[in-house]
């Protein structure tokens, strides 16, 4: 039924696609280039098919190939042959033109990966599938672009190449005429523009008529509104004259009255004044003697009124002095008793200072002392520690390595700290001030804690004499005695005290 299904195929397609008689007719194309043949086909591989027209479960491998609107397939074993021949066989199984087909997904069971291929060119519905999605989605992409290499599509494309040629001429024959027609639009455009630009210019120089005529008439405005107003103030003023003429006709005749209503009045007074006379005389004398009693008074109180401002003025600056002298006093006060405090504070300081002196000179006395001593020991130490470590070196070969080398590490550490002694004895030659100050700064805080026992146990006389003895004694053999500066700030209060101008000690202690 295959082999049947596969000759119908074959018989239809040659009857409907007469024009790749020929090609598939000729001898199998081989060419000298191993695998050449493959670029020629749009697609190959491997698909499973069912039978045509009959339902049967039965799927079978063959060999498909897509090229030039065609689908061919072959036997399995086909592709190898196709490889060593490196030619494609022109007589397939089957081949289905596609220029009319349609194709459909699919599953089927076994086969879920499955498609129909429908077409009017054959006899019924051709069932493929393949082995993933993504292969049957690759076969139905390439077959639906492969339905547009046909006869009738490439007859089509004949017609459209012409009819574009056509239009194309047409198009050219248009593009001349928009050319022409353009050419002589350009040139009415010209000549419209020329006279745009001078009917421009025209209404510039119109523009500027029209702004002169403007301001001449903004200004005529302007001096009409002047004139006008001008009137009117003047029509307001000769209204305001008018009623003020009035007024003063009214008030003239008032005063007319006025003046006759006085001349009677007049009259009747001087006859009045001529009664008065006599005894104005006499009252006249009396505001004399008033007039001159008055006047002392009023010189009187003027004398007073100034004396009393006088007065109050030197009882306000008194006043005023008095209260900055209570201030100063207050402010004077409050000094003296600082004063006093900072008076009894620095006595304080100065007895402290004193104890200070006395003990630091002592304690001078046995550093020295102590330290010559100390200088000596560590002579005679270095010397025993030269002649222990000769001893050492001499005895060396009789002795084990490891007790041997246990001592060398014992002479070197003794070696080290008899040197660091005599370093830090040495400290005042050979380092600065500020590291002096560090290192004895241990010794002046024991010096200290030996204050109030020293003050209770002194003896000022013997103390002195010593002191002047060792200082002379000392001094001959040329020995430098080292002093300190001893800071002691008492409530705020600091004093130094400067016991040596070579090298100092800056101490502080809070009492």
């Amino acid at each position: 039924m295959d082999c049947l299904g596969s000759v119908c195929c074959v018989s239809h397609s040659r009857h409907h696609c007469s024009y790749e008689a020929p090609a598939m007719n000729s001898m199998p194309e081989r060419n000298s280039r191993s695998g050449e043949w493959t670029s020629k086909v749009q697609l190959a591989g491997i698909l499973y098919k069912r039978p045509f027209n009959h339902q049967s479960n039965k799927w079978a491998k063959r060999y498909f190939i897509i090229r030039d609107g065609f689908l061919c397939y072959y036997q399995e074993s086909e592709k190898k042959e196709m490889e060593k021949r490196n030619c494609i066989n022109i007589h397939p199984k089957g081949i289905i033109p596609l220029g009319e087909c349609s194709v459909t997904q699919s599953r089927e069971q076994g086969q879920p990966f499955a498609f129909y291929l429908d077409s009017a060119d054959i006899h019924g519905r051709m069932l493929l599938a393949a082995d993933s999605s993504f292969e049957r989605d690759k076969w139905i992409d390439m077959i639906e672009k492969s339905k547009r290499i046909t006869w009738k599509h490439a007859q089509l494309a004949d017609n459209i190449i012409r009819q574009l040629e056509d239009q194309g001429l047409q198009m050219a024959k248009q593009k001349q005429d928009y050319f022409n027609q353009l050419q002589t639009e350009v040139l009415a455009l010209s000549d419209e523009r020329e006279r745009t630009e001078e009917l421009e210019r025209i209404n510039q120089e119109l523009e500027k008529e029209k702004q002169k005529l403007e301001l001449y008439q903004q200004e005529m405005t302007e001096e009409y509104e002047r004139i006008r107003n001008e009137l009117e103030d003047t029509a307001e003023c000769m209204r305001i004259l008018d009623s003020d003429r009035v007024a003063l006709s009214g008030t003239l005749q008032q005063q007319q009255i006025s003046l006759q209503s006085l001349s009677e009045e007049k009259v009747k007074i001087l006859e009045t004044l001529h009664s008065q006379q006599s005894s104005q005389q006499k009252l006249t004398e009396e505001n004399q003697s008033l007039a001159l009693t008055k006047e002392e008074l009023t010189s009187t109180l003027k004398l007073i009124e100034f004396q009393t401002k006088e007065l109050l003025r030197e009882k306000s600056h008194a006043e005023e002095k008095m209260k900055e002298n209570e201030q100063r006093a207050r402010d004077l006060e409050e000094e003296k008793q600082f004063i006093s405090g900072h008076a009894e504070e620095l006595k304080e300081s100065l007895k402290d200072l004193k104890v200070q002196k006395e003990m630091t000179e002592a304690e001078l006395k046995e550093e020295v002392m102590a330290r010559l001593d100390a200088e000596r020991k560590l002579k005679d130490a270095d010397n025993s520690l030269q002649k222990l470590s000769c001893a050492v070196v001499s005895q060396t070969p009789h002795i084990e390595q490891d007790v041997k080398e246990e001592m060398v590490v014992n002479v070197n550490k003794l070696k080290r700290f008899f040197e660091d002694l005599v370093n830090e004895a040495s400290i005042d030659s050979d380092k600065p001030l500020i590291v002096k100050n560090t290192i004895h700064a241990r010794k002046t805080l024991a010096r200290r804690a030996k204050t109030k026992k020293f003050q209770r146990n002194k003896s000022s006389s013997v103390r002195v004499k010593s002191t002047k003895n060792l200082s002379d004694t000392y001094g001959e053999e040329g020995v430098n005695l080292r002093r300190t500066t001893t800071c002691v700030p008492r409530k705020g209060v600091s004093v130094n005290f400067p016991l040596s101008a070579s090298s100092t000690l800056s101490f502080s202690e809070d009492l």
